[in-house]
């Protein structure tokens, strides 16, 4: 929730440099529309409830353990440019701090827009 309240407080940042926010999560739509509306959020939060997205993208590793299977999701950070290609990658999130480490990040991409994409295994 630490990461969540950080992007919160410096929206208008990214904002300010053309930078849309979002979170995603596993969680369904409906849980995640009750985290936003509690924590006032300004950006959505998208969710990938059946993994492909993080799948696709490398946060999402399935591993077998007997005869079941689990998800680990590595909290993350996407960096997209104006173009669709991933500028910066963060896959070692300290919640504490990291939203101005994506800001830092995201002024100095050239031609500025951009979308930074935090990922959370916890809504």
């Amino acid at each position: 929730m630490r990461e969540l309240r950080e992007f919160r407080a410096h929206h208008s940042e990214f904002a300010a440099i053309g930078v849309a926010v979002a979170g995603v999560s596993r969680d369904s739509p409906p849980v995640n529309a009750w985290w936003s509306r509690r924590m006032h959020l300004p950006y959505p939060v998208l969710s990938d409830r059946d993994g492909d997205a993080g799948r696709a993208i490398g946060i999402v590793r399935r591993v077998p353990i007997g005869p079941w299977t689990i998800d680990l999701v590595r909290r993350s950070t996407l960096l997209v440019d104006r173009d669709g290609r991933i500028a910066a990658t963060w896959t070692d999130v300290h919640a504490r701090g990291h939203a101005l480490v994506v800001l830092e990040a995201a002024r100095r991409l050239d031609g500025g827009a951009a979308t930074a994409a935090h990922a959370s295994v916890a809504g």
